[in-house]
């Protein structure tokens, strides 16, 4: 897997140069699996409150491409409110995909690594594919 972003910690990324905060300043909004590009694109867009920098990006746009696993795990009813909050983005072994909520300190994808993207709904979307 090649990505054009570092992960820093659990909830924030580095791209261009810039640290973002998914957790704290960006709300899920949205993910769109074409099938036939075999592409999936995770939507994101700037957060609503006081503690967001004025200056903050105000789309965060995550394609995955060329996609050779995808698993998605609805979020629980009883926390449909938090789906717009992540609670953790992380690169993970494909050889453990019955393990979808652990965090791995890892900054950049190992060969063989999934993604994964966990809400504070307990939404799931676990990738592996070419490129992010």
């Amino acid at each position: 897997m090649t990505t054009n972003f570092k992960i820093l910690t659990f909830t924030e990324i580095e791209f261009d140069g810039k640290e973002l905060d998914l957790h704290n300043n960006f709300s899920f909004v949205s993910f769109t699996h074409n099938e036939a590009a075999n592409e999936l694109v995770i939507q994101f867009e700037k957060a609503i409150g006081d503690w967001v920098p004025q200056n903050e990006s105000k789309k965060l746009t995550f394609t995955l491409s060329n996609i050779h696993y995808l698993k998605l795990i609805d979020p629980k009813p009883e926390y449909i409110s938090d789906d717009h909050c992540l609670a953790g983005i992380t690169f993970y072994g494909s050889d453990d995909r019955n393990e979808n909520f652990a965090l791995v300190d890892q900054p950049l994808p190992k060969a063989g690594d999934d993604i994964i993207f966990t809400f504070e709904s307990d939404r799931v979307i676990r990738v592996n594919c070419d490129l992010v």
